[in-house]
């Protein structure tokens, strides 16, 4: 599993990831802008959640 860290662009609202191995500066790949955030942490949706308890094991 490769963690990293999600950044959500505030000049085009494009959420990117930044692998931990990449060791880069984050700029967003949409607009090519350094004008990035830590894209907070959400719970999933509930329709997600429910698909995953109805699947099969």
């Amino acid at each position: 599993m490769m963690f990293g860290v999600e950044y959500e662009c505030r000049d085009c609202g494009r959420a990117f990831r930044v692998d931990e191995e990449e060791k880069r500066e984050p700029r967003c790949p949409g607009c090519e802008g350094g004008n990035v955030t830590i894209r907070q942490a959400r719970p999933l949706p509930q329709w997600i959640m429910r698909k995953k308890e109805a699947a099969p094991t």
